[in-house]
């Protein structure tokens, strides 16, 4: 699975530069094992279908720099991460990820 990260992960990567590569294997491993399992975890991000697709969250702890919350889409063989933060409560979340949707 090919997993590839939109403008709204920009803001994160900035403020973490040094971690960015471990933060995207460990975001991309997450997922693949979600698919896998059956999106057990995950949760609609949005009620608003991001190219006909319907937008997931879920929370996932990166080590060092601590939790986050993604959103993001999968189709196929192709998951793109949305947005991605550090705001933890689902409804902050939210809001965060409908401010940077197109």
């Amino acid at each position: 699975m090919k997993v590839s990260f939109n403008k709204g992960c920009k803001l994160f990567f900035k403020k973490h530069p040094q971690a960015k590569k471990v933060a995207q294997e460990k975001i991309g491993f997450a997922i693949k094992k979600e698919v896998q399992t059956g999106m057990t975890k995950v949760k609609l991000a949005t009620r608003r279908k991001i190219n006909n697709l319907p937008c997931y969250e879920m929370r996932l702890n990166l080590g060092k720099m601590g939790s986050v919350r993604i959103a993001f889409t999968v189709h196929d063989e192709q998951a793109v991460v949305w947005y991605l933060s550090t705001s933890l409560q689902k409804s902050e979340f939210s809001k965060e990820l409908e401010k940077s949707l197109p």
